[in-house]
């Protein structure tokens, strides 16, 4: 264990490239790209969304689509690009098909999250591209329990929406049985904000669409009602484990104004809002399977398998009425072979497929229904030495689609069969030069296969009221990586920089046609007279870009305080992309800039208080039919306290303040930030008890 970590209290910012609560940094010549949230840190952050979440974690930020649904972005990467998993296996949900349609991950029941952009990621297929974000819910377990029953039950208020969320676990068991139940709600009313909901001017730029009624310090329609849970039940053996576990979710939420519905949209009538709300109704369920054999042999040290079945389906629902149905159905396997030929040397050898089918019926239905197929096989290596550590990776894949065709009218639209072979490598080295000082290079070049809905879309997308054509000539989309890191380490700090080039080849994208599609006549015209009745024809297209970005964070801890211990984080982060081509402009939806600092403070009572300020520049550089963004700060606060165990309870009480100065914030990712700003001033008070 380094100095720091020896006398680090919980709650630092570990060196390298994890933030934990109270655990150890990696190995002082580690190489992976990897940044962790811990119980710890769940705790202050957890958020109605993944996205939420993580957004302040170095290089990752929220894709927002109202308060109900928040994607990860990873140094600009989103949707497609990048893979959300629950355990290894993908949550195989429609969010990367659409900006609208939520996660299916409840952060309340998250153990830990982690965000990979190394060789790990090709565990994970060409989906991962831009990253992977792995949570993990503790359902299957890997390690006995240390007494026969273990329970925990948190509960949370906030004032933003009142809402009100609950989650609870217990697990029991004697010798290597262990059963595992989980359960979790979550209720909220409409999102608060700080001024008017809609910004008309930026709408009228956007769109040509003048906005005539708005609402003030709400969003309406923004309410959300989620609920689940599962169990698990496992064997941890000697040299055996296996588990099994069953989940379930239903979540049901509101659209803001603006999406979905050409009413809503134009905002011309009043008589045609009253009464459009249009909601997302999903629910999954979820078989995980969990297994490894030991096997303690010099060539062979384990085999693991990793598989799941996933049943996926939403409604969006207008009026009470369904008008489009959603399904993702997914079959997902792997295979592991751990090996260690010698001392300083361990790899893997895996297998992996996955098999879904997707499909949206009614009146978006956007995209046709199809089967894909991946088949894969990867290997990681990697060699650990006194000052340096060399990882190594790389991943063979081939995917097939096969669509159906596409009734519009009197004109049926076949499409034909593909198949893409991408391939994958990455090396990452970490050279240690001096006792607390080490530098870091990753190499990469990942291939991402064209997605569903970017090879077949054809009709009106009303959530982001454009019209989208698919191209069925897309190519491999392929991203030469390159990440540069600096980390310091001594007794009372850490300073880590890093700073990252991407160079894509056939970047896919929607690039504006210059025509209309009448809502009324519903054909492509060249020219609209109605604005608020076209919406604007966007095929994907491929081209290159390239990507620019860096991270740094620099944490101070001052042990001898007069005000007791505290530390310190300076942390700034930025991307940038552009398109190659003359006139190609920038890369849409991007995150600003990002500079700010925090302050821990650790009382002796047991008392850890918190206060992080983010100040986001303007996003002058929106990219095309997209608006400028302003500057805002981001003030949070949090307080929690750890009380002395009695009774065989564990209590944990915490206050977490957000938006303190009930700033008014433009998500520049966000499809929808003319319409719905980020949440206002919101308190949340919760207590957590431990048995």
């Amino acid at each position: 264990m380094s100095p720091l970590a020896a006398q680090t209290p919980p709650g630092v910012v570990a060196p390298e490239v994890v933030i934990r609560g109270a655990a150890p940094p990696p190995p002082a010549a580690e190489a992976k790209p990897v940044d962790t949230l811990d119980e710890e840190a769940l705790r202050r952050n957890t958020a109605t969304t993944l996205g939420e979440t993580i957004s302040h974690m170095p290089g990752t930020h929220n894709a927002s689509f109202g308060p109900a649904v928040g994607i990860p972005v990873i140094r600009g990467m989103t949707g497609a690009r990048v893979k959300i998993a629950v355990d290894g296996i993908a949550t195989h949900d429609a969010s990367s098909l659409s900006p609208d349609h939520a996660v299916t991950i409840e952060p309340m029941l998250a153990e830990e999250v982690r965000v990979l952009r190394g060789p790990e990621t090709v565990r994970y297929g060409s989906g991962a591209i831009g990253g992977a974000v792995e949570v993990s819910d503790g359902r299957i377990r890997t390690k006995r329990l240390r007494k026969p029953v273990e329970a925990e039950v948190q509960t949370r208020y906030g004032t933003n929406g009142h809402e009100r969320a609950s989650a609870a676990k217990i697990r029991g068991g004697k010798g290597p049985l262990i059963l595992h139940v989980d359960a979790y709600h979550r209720e909220r009313g409409n999102l608060g904000i700080p001024g008017i909901a809609i910004d008309a001017e930026a709408v009228r730029q956007q769109f040509g669409v003048p906005t005539r009624r708005n609402t003030r310090e709400f969003v309406p329609n923004t309410d959300v009602r989620t609920y689940g849970g599962g169990a698990g039940l496992s064997f941890v053996g000697e040299r055996v484990d296996l588990g099994i576990s069953v989940g379930s979710l239903e979540n049901n939420y509101g659209i803001p104004p603006g999406a979905h519905s050409e009413e809503t949209m134009v905002l011309l009538d009043p008589t045609l809002i009253e009464g459009q709300n249009v909601r997302i109704d999903m629910q999954q369920t979820r078989v995980d399977l969990k297994g490894e054999v030991r096997v303690e042999h010099r060539a062979l040290h384990a085999v693991r398998l990793r598989a799941g079945d996933v049943r996926y389906r939403h409604d969006e629902v207008d009026n009470e009425r369904p008008v489009t149905i959603f399904r993702n159905d997914a079959k997902e396997a792997r295979l592991e072979f751990d090996q260690r030929l010698w001392k300083p040397h361990e790899g893997t050898l895996g297998l992996h497929t996955i098999d879904r089918e997707v499909s949206a019926l009614g009146q978006e239905a956007f995209m046709p229904r199809a089967l894909s197929r991946t088949r894969a096989w990867f290997t990681t290596q990697k060699w650990d030495g006194p000052w340096w550590a060399l990882e190594g990776a790389y991943r063979a894949e081939e995917q097939s689609i096969d669509p159906d065709p596409i009734v519009r009218g009197i004109n049926t639209f076949v499409f034909p069969h593909t198949e893409y072979r991408p391939r994958t490598w990455s090396v990452a080295a970490s050279l240690k030069f001096a006792p607390r000082s080490r530098l870091t290079a990753t190499l990469s070049q990942p291939e991402r296969a064209p997605d569903v809905q970017e090879l077949y879309s054809l009709g009106p997308h009303l959530a982001t009221r454009t019209y989208n054509i698919g191209n069925r000539n897309l190519g491999v989309e392929s991203m030469r990586r390159a990440d540069l890191g600096f980390t310091h380490e001594w007794a009372e700090g850490v300073f880590r920089f890093n700073v990252f080039r991407y160079e894509a080849d056939d970047y896919i994208y929607l690039r504006s046609r210059g025509t209309f599609y009448d809502l009324d006549r519903r054909r492509i015209i060249a020219s609209c007279v109605r604005p608020e009745r076209c919406l604007p024809v966007l095929q994907y297209a491929q081209q290159d870009a390239i990507f620019n970005g860096y991270e740094a964070e620099w944490l101070m801890r001052f042990g001898d305080s007069p005000l007791g211990a505290m530390e310190v984080t300076l942390f700034t982060d930025a991307v940038r992309g552009r398109f190659t081509a003359p006139g190609g402009g920038d890369v849409p939806r991007l995150p600003p800039r990002r500079t700010g600092f925090e302050v821990a403070h650790y009382a002796e009572a047991g008392w850890i208080t918190r206060l992080r300020w983010t100040h986001a520049s303007a996003q002058r550089n929106p990219g095309e039919n997209e608006t400028p963004t302003a500057g805002y700060d981001l003030v949070n606060l949090s307080i929690d306290r750890t009380l002395p165990r009695a009774g065989g309870v564990e209590w944990i009480v915490f206050l977490n303040a957000r938006n303190l100065l009930d700033e008014e914030i433009r998500n520049s990712t966000s499809f929808l930030r003319n319409f719905a700003p980020e949440a206002g001033r919101r308190l949340e008070v919760g207590v957590k008890a431990r048995f």
